[in-house]
């Protein structure tokens, strides 16, 4: 008796069909994109301790690790996908709009100076850097666009194809 019958095994049945389990592409591209926006959050969620009354701090623990997280999943995206900085932009598209909202709102308040006496009810200031803040998300913004345009020139090929 051969091993397979032996262990249990079940004969292939005469019509039956093999089941592809392999995800399709499109379904790892998205996984891919959702998680470089879950990254760009953990990387906003960081970044925001950095902008305080006294200034412009350094990065945290939380903004390197989202950071090197976001290199090596481009890296890794752009070699599955077969083109450079695959799915970049959402990441930096993620931190840039939520800065952009965060800073618009503060441009016209007063900066605080330095040394300046504790916040109050009667004293009212922000971080000194919200119009450059806001100049540099309305950059990472256009940078983000343009790769983003990018990606789907690049993916827009293989929407024709058949699956492999």
């Amino acid at each position: 008796m051969p091993a397979s019958k032996a262990a249990g095994a079940a004969a292939p049945t005469e019509g039956h069909v093999p089941i592809d389990t392999r995800l399709n592409p499109w379904v790892l591209i998205a996984l891919r994109r959702v998680l470089q926006l879950v990254l760009g959050l953990i990387v906003l969620y960081g970044s925001l301790g950095m902008f305080t009354s006294a200034g412009l701090r350094e990065p945290n623990a939380l903004v390197w690790a989202g950071l090197v997280a976001i290199g090596l999943l481009t890296a890794s995206t752009s070699r599955a996908e077969g083109h450079l900085l695959a799915g970049l932009w959402v990441s930096t598209m993620t931190v840039a709009v939520a800065i952009a909202l965060l800073s618009v709102g503060h441009v016209s308040d007063p900066p605080c100076p330095p040394d300046h006496p504790p916040i109050t009810s009667s004293y009212y200031c922000v971080f000194p850097g919200y119009p450059g803040l806001l100049a540099f998300s309305l950059a990472l913004m256009a940078a983000a666009a343009v790769l983003a345009v990018m990606d789907f020139r690049a993916l827009l090929p293989r929407a024709g194809r058949a699956p492999a």
